[in-house]
């Protein structure tokens, strides 16, 4: 049997969330998440893949989670804002304000944040979550590609070649917060900027199974927690027309609780998260 798993993007609240549904899917089934078929991560998601395949224990991530940018980091981060803040009217240019030509063959969204400023930080502080080792064949990392608007999926297209830690850091710049990551002469960002799960670039492949992470899905008021949840039904149909069997993990009232305040003023409900996650994964398994 084929499995696919999808862990979409979700900041702080999704990089631990996924850490329990991967621990989750090891208690419920005893299969190593690991060695699925196909991993797709976007954003946080991909954080936690790339964590996943190079063997990072779970307390480890949550200790990279919550640890403060090192004094390099912080530096690189100061010279970046000291940059913004010499030339205000420079750093309020939109980003790429051409997309808004495009927005009948790239979408309204992913025109409208042309529009926005370039970020404010440089994505270093993303590089922590991945590893200089040989990119894991398995692994999808989507992003966008800000110059033209069109989603590159890192693993799975030919251009460009990257490193674990470059896609990781491309598909987490959030706009308006990072700075576009720059591969080969192109700008990447956030690849949740057009879906936060991305789980139909597997129809293709049709895995028998797709266990699907959604974090943004969550239940709430706003746009985007509006936007994702209609993204990843679509999403969802279009893989059920396939062939493919579905499990979709949307974080829970449980985890929501666990994650009050999480990371800035509780770090400790890291682990919290992680358990409220691996006891929904297991949950959902035995109500198949």
């Amino acid at each position: 049997m084929s499995v696919g798993i999808v862990l979409g993007a979700g900041g702080p609240l999704g990089w631990a969330y996924h850490l329990g549904v991967i621990q989750g899917v090891r208690d419920a089934i005893g299969r190593e998440p690991a060695n699925a078929d196909r991993i797709v991560g976007t954003s946080a998601g991909a954080a936690i893949a790339a964590t996943l395949l190079t063997g990072t224990p779970t307390e480890e991530v949550l200790q990279l989670i919550t640890t403060p940018p090192t004094g390099e980091d912080q530096e690189r981060m100061r010279a970046a804002g000291a940059g913004v803040l010499s030339s205000p009217l420079k750093a309020l240019r939109p980003v790429a304000p051409g997309l808004v030509r495009k927005a009948h063959k790239i979408g309204p969204v992913i025109a409208l944040v042309g529009l926005l400023p370039s970020g404010f930080f440089p994505t270093v502080f993303l590089r922590k979550f991945g590893a200089d080792v040989p990119w894991p064949s398995q692994l999808w990392v989507p992003s966008v590609n800000i110059d033209d608007g069109c989603v590159v999926v890192f693993g799975r297209d030919p251009e460009p070649a990257v490193t674990l830690r470059d896609a990781v850091e491309a598909t987490q710049a959030v706009p308006t917060l990072f700075q576009p990551k720059v591969i080969d002469g192109s700008r990447y960002v956030d690849g949740a900027v057009a879906s936060s799960t991305h789980a139909d670039v597997l129809v293709a492949e049709a895995p028998d199974v797709t266990l699907i992470a959604a974090p943004m899905a969550r239940p709430g008021r706003g746009l985007i927690k509006a936007r994702a949840r209609r993204a990843l039904d679509a999403e969802v149909a279009r893989l059920q027309a396939a062939g493919t069997r579905t499990l979709v993990l949307i974080p829970d009232a449980s985890v929501l609780a666990a994650a009050e305040g999480f990371p800035r003023s509780s770090p400790a409900a890291g682990a919290k998260i992680v358990e409220a996650a691996r006891r929904q994964t297991i949950s959902a398994f035995r109500s198949l």
